[in-house]
């Protein structure tokens, strides 16, 4: 029995679907509608198409740790992919992917799951911004509890920081804006290659290397997000204007709320470090042949409406 927690989100819920596939159990922890106002706003996986699959449907809160203790029972591995990133308060970061995770794997200590397998992200650490800081807290607290785990960290998704951060720009005209001077290179990653990374994680069990915890990164592709949109014009045959903004300047090139999410993730993507090169041993152990850039640029703007 596989436990996931996030599988109403498009990550989780396709990870899910690709447990259930292989002839595996699946439990999916889903929340009442009224305290997930935000999740309709994005990429979600409706509770009803994992029920009609197989998947046994339970509901449990990440910010009271008690109600996952009589779903822990009977399950071998639990994969944490919800996150405060999308959510509307009380859930912050730090109240799920930090207190949460703490309290989900010491419940799955005393369960005696196997293998707890948490979504981080790439660049996490104590100097992070905020974002993705409470990740590195994340692993820390569930360091603390000993259970065995594996922290995935992958680059930057393409369909939240090409799709969304530069897509929804595009939408509305020619012009699209980033910030600070200098537009650094950076790792980014399909979704669907994540979605296939999971999976086989959890389905190998925990690793072998008698260490609690492993750290496993994950990226396959790099560029700026200024060659991108470079890449984007030539693609598409639409000539675009990059407007540079200092850090922290609202985006106008669409209206809120999208604004504010846009502001704030470009001035993410601008203290995100350069890109440094990475082995590509990861793709290569789990026989995953990865999607470019350029592969999810053509896919992205074909489906574009004209």
């Amino acid at each position: 029995m596989y436990l996931i927690v996030g599988a109403t989100g498009s990550l989780g819920g396709q990870v899910a679907k690709a447990i259930l596939a292989r002839g595996e159990r699946v439990r999916a922890v889903v929340r009442p509608e009224s305290s997930s106002p935000l999740r309709r706003t994005g990429r979600f996986t409706d509770p009803g198409e994992l029920r009609a699959l197989g998947a046994e449907l339970v509901e449990a809160d990440l910010k009271r740790p008690e109600s996952f203790d009589s779903h822990l029972v009977g399950v071998k591995s639990v994969l944490m992919t919800a996150s405060g990133t999308k959510r509307a308060p009380p859930d912050s970061t730090a109240a799920i992917d930090a207190n949460g995770a703490a309290g989900l794997a010491a419940a799955a200590k005393r369960e005696g799951v196997e293998h707890f397998v948490y979504m981080s992200a790439s660049g996490t650490g104590p100097d992070a911004p905020e974002l993705i800081r409470a990740k590195w807290e994340g692993e820390n607290a569930i360091r603390a509890t000993g259970q065995t785990a594996t922290f995935v960290r992958p680059a930057m998704f393409m369909q939240d920081w090409i799709g969304f951060v530069l897509g929804a720009q595009l939408q509305g005209g020619t012009r699209i804006q980033l910030m600070g001077e200098h537009d650094a290179a950076k790792w980014f990653v399909d979704e669907g290659d994540v979605v296939k990374l999971l999976t086989e994680i959890l389905l190998a069990g925990p690793p072998d290397s008698g260490e609690s915890t492993t750290v496993m990164e994950y990226a396959t592709d790099r560029a700026s997000h200024g060659e991108i949109i470079a890449r984007m014009a030539r693609i598409s045959g639409v000539p675009l204007t990059v407007e540079r903004l200092p850090i922290g300047q609202p985006v106008t090139t669409v209206a809120e709320p999208a604004a504010g999410a846009l502001t704030h993730l470009l001035a993410v993507a601008a203290a995100t470090p350069p890109a440094e090169s990475l082995p590509p041993e990861v793709t290569q152990r789990y026989g995953i042949r990865p999607r470019t850039i350029d592969d999810f640029l053509q896919r992205m703007l074909a489906a574009a409406p004209s």
